[in-house]
């Protein structure tokens, strides 16, 4: 027997946050019934979901895990009212809706991770369970040692502590500017941008190139690839995400 929401997901109708608002907010009908509970049991074969009084027809998808080198200057959604390039222009004919697990803002660039798999996502989404982002960052200036601490313990900014960073010097440019490799576990807005601001030393660029155990790779920005087995495996492996998303 499933659950309303964890059918929902399965079959792409949307992610965890997305869905569970829709049903807390008695948008989804089960056999002409409004539920407002997510762990309401489901038997697919038997009941009838409605959407808006329409009828939904859903299968549960097969899951695919797609990495995708975003360009600067595309949003990181599926949509844009504003009508810019988003990350679906980019997917070519694939079936499944996959959907963009966090996001980068529309001047960064690099690794994005689209899915359907819900629980995967909703797991790399939240703060409490510490999935690192890696990403390199070209800023103005170059850190002195006092700020690369600061950062490191973790700035004071906009009423909240951020979570330390990890910060690996690269290089210093010609004209004095600097790559810097930075590691973060959360993902709250601009916090790469606003944190190095504080600082006095504006990001320049901005490309992410690791989530987890997930690698961009040689990807070259619009090219995607899927994920192979392996890396999954050693994802979950080192995530023990199998065991977290069982006792939660």
């Amino acid at each position: 027997m499933n659950t309303l929401q964890k059918f929902l997901q399965q079959s792409g109708f949307g992610n965890r946050r997305i869905i569970r608002q829709m049903i807390n907010e008695g948008k989804i009908k089960v056999n002409q019934k409004v539920i407002t509970d997510p762990g309401f049991p489901l038997d697919p074969a038997k009941d009838r979901i409605r959407f808006k009084n329409k009828e939904l027809k859903l299968r549960i998808e097969n899951r695919r895990y797609i990495v995708l080198y975003k360009p600067s200057g595309v949003v990181s959604t599926l949509s844009d009212p504003q009508r810019r390039p988003t990350v679906r222009d980019f997917m070519g004919k694939i079936k499944e809706r996959l959907y963009p697990v966090g996001r980068l803002d529309f001047h960064s660039e690099g690794l994005m991770l689209l899915t359907n798999d819900g629980e995967l996502a909703n797991f790399i989404i939240s703060a409490r369970n510490k999935v690192p982002k890696v990403y390199m960052v070209k800023i103005k200036g170059t850190l002195e040692e006092r700020e690369t601490s600061k950062l490191e313990k973790g700035v004071f900014l906009e009423g909240a502590r951020l979570n330390p960073f990890r910060i690996e010097p690269i290089k210093t440019t010609p004209q004095g500017n600097s790559w810097v490799k930075v590691t973060i576990t959360e993902g709250k807005k601009h916090i790469l941008r606003k944190a190095f601001q504080f600082c006095g030393h504006p990001v320049e660029k901005l490309k992410r190139i690791t989530i987890g155990t997930i690698q961009l790779k040689n990807l070259k920005p619009g090219q995607w690839r899927e994920l192979t087995a392996g890396e999954l495996d050693l994802f979950f492996r080192k995530f023990r995400f199998a065991e977290k998303n069982r006792r939660d």
